[in-house]
């Protein structure tokens, strides 16, 4: 059976897209549509950079330096995002994949299609967030959707109000997802499996909140 890769079919109906993930002999439509997550992925972070989001440190710095300098600084920012963007779907992607075919025995094909999946509920995230972060002015810890607003109102490191504005309503959908296909594409214990898909996601929020909380305007001042 021929397995043709629909990322909103997967998306909306799972059981469907789960019986001919099962059933798959080979494999149609995963390159093009693995150039169109990355290009939307480009898109999503390009643009949030343009409205200032995840750079507010650096926007705090246009009194310290000249009109060149900061325009300069934008540039590098805005470049150093794009690149970014191309890593955070390579290792979404592919290298979590590679960690559930390690730790589930999940055929590798099988996971990387079912990252594109889910992938799709993370780019709707960032596109949904970045616009209700602009239109209402609030910082990424700030984000409505996540425990980040909560947890400002307990804990004062601004690296912990990161972290946990890394754990959205988005995120727990998509664990909910991974683990629905994940525990019937693997033989292993559906404990295992929903472990494993935990640890990957907290270390990936432990990631998120490090790069929103380094310092933008100390790391630029090296280069000017």
């Amino acid at each position: 059976m021929i397995y043709r890769m629909h990322v909103v079919k997967g998306l909306f109906q799972p059981e469907t897209s789960l019986y001919q993930l099962q059933k798959a002999e080979a494999f149609s439509g995963i390159g093009l549509k693995l150039i169109l997550l990355y290009l939307l992925s480009f898109i999503i972070f390009a643009a949030s950079t343009y409205f200032g989001i995840g750079t507010e440190t650096y926007s705090g710095t246009i009194t310290e330096r000249t009109n060149e300098e900061f325009e300069a600084g934008k540039l590098l920012l805005l470049g150093g995002r794009l690149v970014l963007s191309l890593l955070d779907t390579t290792l979404f992607i592919w290298f979590a994949a590679f960690v559930f075919w390690l730790c589930l025995n999940v055929d590798y094909i099988k996971a990387v299609i079912v990252q594109m999946i889910v992938f799709s509920i993370y780019l709707a995230e960032q596109a949904i967030t970045s616009l209700v972060l602009v239109l209402f002015d609030l910082n990424q810890a700030s984000n409505p959707f996540s425990f980040g607003v909560i947890s400002q109102y307990f804990i004062r490191n601004e690296y912990w109000n990161h972290f946990f504005g890394a754990m959205t309503l988005f995120q727990f959908a998509a664990i909910s997802l991974l683990y629905y296909y994940l525990k019937n594409l693997t033989g292993r214990n559906k404990y295992l499996t929903l472990t494993v898909i935990l640890v990957v996601y907290v270390i990936t929020w432990l990631f998120t909140a490090l790069t929103a909380y380094i310092e933008v305007p100390v790391l630029l001042r090296r280069w000017f």
